[in-house]
């Protein structure tokens, strides 16, 4: 049983916040186990297998009483650590701890500030500790090798009560002498790296491994970022010295990306017959208000093995090169042949990407699991580069660990999700909710005397006006709040300009900070909006009365209108109709953000977006009835793709729709998440038309694609016998999850949708 220390010692109580939190960083470190799976090459655990135990649980509390009620009244506390970061990785293995601990003290002859000389202090402890726990790491790696080593020379001294002094005098190793050997240098890698720069490829990822642990140990949940792009010297130069062969490589990248599965949960109480009835609680109302997602327990339970540990692979590079090479396939293949739902993989594509790339892509998606999603640099560096980022930054983006695209290394990120549905839903009915009546946003006049679609507009804007401004304010207002509780001195040391700031992360140390407005339920106020403009103004169908009145019925008793609204144009179909209303609504909300994130401009970057990510069920439930035809509660459709059964002219018209929505101005991007049945894509003419499709998105220019190839009785089968299915994955919305282990409703949402019914 895993026991975390409760507490840092009374006599620490003292110091500065920030040392307070890096001495609880040092103590849980001390504490941590450091044995090692059977037959593993990379050491450090966040769970270990027997007896079964998470040591990623818990973390020392650092703080008084009364920080922890002040923090409370401004809404933060010890975990207010939003994870969401790609560290420095390519530093840490260029100059290793030692190195950024020196930075840090060259640091104090400029420090004018105790806060200052507090955040130096913190990064020392902190890295101190890391170099500590790698230590400890290799001693249990070495007195493991001795172990080894002796049963392969004296087999009776074996677990297994081997006998027989004779096999000990053959002349090929046993495999237990192998093992010791492996254990041995992993024992010189870890002190090698991270204390110092890494010297191969196996000290590379080990060092990555890492810190990667502790960060997601310490409450951290970091991504990878570019791995192949940061890894792939040290790789190269143990190849062409003769120092490693590549199947030994593949092996590395195997035992490497399986690490990130050590934690995966499959157990009775996730499986959709374990699952208690839930009924839906709008008072557990999320983000603030500005999204309508009810929390609830069938979405975490859903979400149990998602981490936001993603991989970025292939791309360009910072000056404008393809950086396809070797690691990014091995990559790719490790991801396939493991059948993992971690680490996620995203692969970077442009006009220039090779062929063998596009194809290797293809074959990988071919195998289910909705992974390498697809992003598009000819989209989104240009949208990155007009929200201000340096072009070589911009080259050199990555995600977040869902998909939100931020610059690696060198960014404080945070995001919100803000629903133009509720905006649409509060300018139908005076600003309050249509489920349960509250008052939620402004009052824009009795929507039963709208006498036109600018009316609709109108109201709508100033209900999106309103939400921005509260959301801007409080960003502003709440800026460093984290600082004071919940400070990152392990993660600001590989932050680009935190040291030389001298400043923590939270408290704006880092090179830029971009804090995403996310649009929620994008699909959906298209078509309700579009078919507001449709039945209601242009083929004069029914009164605006009338539609007020069917959506305070929820529909009932209104069949006729309601297949009028289903039937009008819809987002999806590369219907112009449809998609110039979608431009309308990316252009207001971009807008809006824009012109009040104008003042803001020194402090934070506010980039747009566009995201449901896996919750669209809980952000249906807290919806009533839309004029597109959608039924109360219904789910919402994923992050930018078109509405459930909508999309009726198939996937290219879907590519098209969404290509049209200016992706110049989502820098944060926002993914279009489609579904292919497997029969189209099956052998070598199938590979040929995924790739061209690929080719099509990239030259149509929109931003990010996944593509989930399955069909819809496979997934009913593995329903009826899901032993039969234990590896079959399915995406969701930012992540994998595997199929079995997910809710009924969930299943069903995503037979529907591999159905392509509503």
């Amino acid at each position: 049983m895993w026991d975390c220390p409760k507490r840092i010692d009374d006599r620490h109580m003292s110091e500065p916040l920030p040392v307070r939190k890096a001495r609880a960083i040092a103590l849980k470190l001390s504490k941590m186990p450091t044995e090692l799976w059977d037959g593993q090459l990379f050491a450090g655990s966040m769970t270990l297998e027997e007896p079964r135990l998470h040591a990623e649980r818990g973390f020392p509390d650092y703080t008084t009483e009364a920080e922890r009620e002040e923090a409370a009244r401004r809404g933060v506390s010890i975990r207010s650590v939003f994870g969401h970061i790609v560290p420095d990785y390519p530093t840490l293995l260029a100059k290793g701890l030692r190195g950024i601990r020196a930075d840090a003290e060259a640091q104090r002859a400029h420090a004018e500030t105790a806060d200052e000389n507090a955040f130096l202090d913190s990064v020392v402890i902190a890295v101190d500790a890391v170099m500590d726990y790698a230590e400890r790491l290799a001693a249990q790696c070495e007195a493991e090798a001795t172990h080894v080593a002796r049963v392969a020379r004296y087999p009776c001294l074996s677990a297994e009560g081997r006998t027989g002094w004779q096999a000990t005098r053959a002349t090929r190793p046993r495999p237990d002498a192998r093992r010791a050997a492996e254990l041995r240098q992993m024992a010189a890698n870890l002190r090698q790296a991270p204390a110092g720069p890494a010297q191969s490829f196996w000290q590379a990822l080990q060092s990555v491994w890492l810190l990667h642990m502790i960060f997601h140990s310490t409450m951290n949940g970091n991504a990878m970022g570019r791995l192949d792009q940061y890894v792939w010297p040290y790789l190269k130069a143990d190849l062409e010295a003769g120092r490693l062969e590549l199947d030994r490589a593949a092996e590395l990248v195997d035992c490497f990306c399986l690490k990130f599965n050590e934690r995966a949960k499959t157990t009775d109480d996730q499986r959709p017959d374990a699952r208690e009835p839930e009924p839906v609680d709008l008072s557990r109302r999320t983000r603030h208000y500005t999204s309508s997602q009810v929390g609830r327990q069938r979405d975490r339970l859903d979400a149990t093995n998602h981490w936001l540990q993603n991989i970025v692979v292939g791309g360009l590079t910072p000056e404008g090169a393809d950086g396809t090479n070797p690691l990014t396939f091995l990559l790719l293949e490790s991801y396939r042949r493991n059948e993992m739902t971690n680490p996620l993989l995203t692969v970077r594509v442009h006009r220039r990407s090779p062929d063998e790339l596009i194809d290797y892509v293809c074959d990988v998606l071919k195998d289910g699991g909705g992974m390498p999603a697809i992003f598009n640099d000819e989209a989104l560096v240009p949208a990155l580069e007009g929200l201000g980022i340096p072009s070589a930054d911009a080259h050199d983006y990555t995600n977040d660990g869902c998909w939100e695209v931020i610059i690696p290394g060198r960014t404080d990120f945070r995001f919100q999700r803000l629903s133009v549905m509720l905006c649409l839903e509060w300018a139908l009915n005076r600003g309050r909710s249509r489920l349960d009546g509250s008052r939620q946003g402004p009052d824009t006049g009795d929507p039963r005397t709208f006498t036109s679609y600018r009316d609709v507009w109108q109201a709508f804007l100033a209900q999106l006006d309103a939400m921005v401004v509260r959301v801007v304010g409080n960003v502003v207002e709440s800026i460093n709040v984290r600082s004071t509780i919940a400070p990152v001195p392990l993660l600001s040391a590989l932050i680009d300009g935190a040291i030389a700031a001298r400043r923590d992360m939270t408290a704006g140390g880092a090179k830029f900070r971009t804090f995403g407005m996310l649009v929620e339920g994008a699909a959906h106020a298209i078509d309700s909006l579009t078919a507001i403009k449709t039945v209601i103004f242009e083929q004069e169908h029914a009164t605006m009365g009338e539609l007020c009145d069917a959506l305070d019925a929820n529909f009932e008793g209104c069949a006729a209108l309601r297949a009028k609204l289903l039937a009008a144009p819809k987002y999806g179909n590369d219907d112009e109709r449809a998609d110039a209303v979608g431009r309308e609504v990316i252009e207001a909300f971009t807008s809006t953000v824009a012109r009040h994130a104008e003042a803001q401009r020194a402090a934070v970057k506010l980039p747009c977006g566009v995201a449901t990510f896996s919750w669209y069920m809980g952000i249906g439930e807290g919806l009533g009835p839309s004029s597109d035809g959608r039924l109360s509660g219904e789910p919402v459709s994923s992050n930018f793709s078109p509405a459930l059964g909508r999309d009726m002219d198939g996937i290219p018209s879907a590519i098209l729709s969404y290509s049209k929505m200016h992706h110049d101005r989502l820098a944060v991007g926002g993914p279009l998440d489609l579904r292919i049945a497997r029969r189209l894509v099956d052998g070598d003419a199938g590979t040929a038309r995924m790739a061209a499709l690929i080719r099509s998105f990239a030259d149509a220019g929109g931003a990010m694609m996944t593509l989930t190839v399955a069909d819809a009785e496979e997934l009913r089968a593995a329903q009826r016998e899901p032993e039969k299915y234990k590896s079959l994955r399915v995406r969701m919305g930012g992540w994998c999850a595997y199929f079995t282990m997910l809710s009924r409703e969930q299943q069903e949402h995503h037979i529907r949708r591999q159905e392509g019914r509503s």
